[in-house]
């Protein structure tokens, strides 16, 4: 009987409805990339004998925020193997952070780019952020996510010049800017249930300090990180390799068109994006819509409007203060392109984080 579910997925975690969870959620989903607001995260996800009346249960904890939230499998799996259908949004997508994926019971069938793996007991993966991924199937199965945010993994580097092993050289080759548009990751598979047991005991002790939030808990969670890459390295108990992948022309360049809209939203429209690379809008606009099925000019409106809620919930600037910031001209536009976006006002979003509108 695993320990660590009960504080992963317990009513201390405040579970909602998936409606709310994707609305609240501090993971959020816009298209193909997902983004983590908080310098790290752990998320859980579990089905078949892990989940009530074969729901697949999800949740999640930061340094700030928890949430948790399940899907209903309508009864369509009898032996634990359940399919992820494409309606529960479960689809090919990159990350803003890095993401140590792995396996505790059962097992996970996962896509990574243009081919398929199955992920047992005791295997997992490393994913940097420009690799795409989605989870297909499970079976029976409990997986533990590590979301590390750059900025996390960069003081991460900062406090262990020193340490050597295959994941630190992974993580810092993947911060140098001549990787903007590498796609690899690393394969973990564990070599003895010793192995597999440190990795759960490691895990469940960072949730709990995460959850228990005592005195230097933050300091206890960081040390654990480390810890957790030590014991991934020993080759008596787990083994990792690299795998690299190939990248399209297009895909590069949707990469550079992502970097630049992101960055800068407004300037960069589609003339702006035309000049700046050397391609014809028409083109461009092609480019754009094949990897996020939005044209240039709704794709620079779903990323200000994502901007616009960090805006509202994590500073103090007005509702005001942020439309303008953004761009836009006409107030009661930006409330209902909000609205349809979020399913909240801006002001219900500052009122939700404790700020004043």
């Amino acid at each position: 009987m695993f320990i660590f579910p009960l504080y992963a997925l317990n009513n201390k975690l405040n579970i909602a409805s998936y409606e709310e969870h994707e609305v609240y959620s501090e993971m959020l989903r816009m298209d193909h990339m997902r983004y983590l607001n908080a310098p790290f995260c752990i998320n859980v996800m579990s089905g078949g004998q892990y989940g009530k009346k074969w729901n697949i249960r999800f949740g999640g904890i930061s340094e700030e925020k928890k949430f948790a939230a399940g899907r209903d499998t309508n009864g369509n799996s009898t032996d634990g193997n359940m399919i992820f259908p494409d309606e529960w949004g479960i689809k090919m997508h990159q990350h803003d952070y890095y993401e140590f994926m792995y396996v505790l019971e059962g097992s996970v069938e996962q896509q990574i780019e243009n081919n398929t793996y199955l992920y047992k007991k005791g295997e997992g993966c490393f994913i940097n952020r420009n690799t795409k991924h989605c989870e297909i199937s499970g079976n029976n199965f409990f997986v533990v996510y590590l979301c590390l945010s750059k900025e996390y993994v960069e003081k991460i580097l900062e406090n262990v010049r020193k340490a050597s092993g295959i994941i630190y050289r992974f993580l810092t080759a993947n911060l140098a800017e001549t990787s903007a548009y590498k796609k690899d990751y690393l394969y973990v598979f564990a070599e003895a249930e010793t192995g597999i047991q440190n990795i759960y005991e490691l895990l469940e002790q960072m949730t709990k300090e995460l959850m228990e939030k005592s005195p230097g808990y933050l300091h206890i969670f960081h040390g654990l990180v480390e810890r957790l890459f030590f014991e991934l390295q020993k080759q008596e108990e787990h083994r990792i390799l690299y795998i690299a992948l190939a990248s399209t022309v297009e895909e590069q360049l949707f990469e550079q068109i992502k970097s630049l809209v992101e960055e800068n939203p407004t300037k960069y429209n589609r003339q702006e994006l035309s000049s700046e690379l050397n391609y014809s809008g028409d083109y461009l606009n092609r480019i754009v819509k094949k990897f996020t099925g939005y044209p240039i000019g709704r794709y620079r409106q779903k990323i200000l409007l994502h901007k616009a809620k960090r805006l509202l919930s994590e500073t103090d600037m007005s509702v005001a203060d942020v439309i303008e910031s953004m761009g836009f001209k006409n107030h009661t536009h930006f409330y209902g392109m909000f609205k349809d976006e979020f399913g909240i006002l801006p002001g219900e979003c500052k009122r939700m984080c404790g700020q004043q509108v």
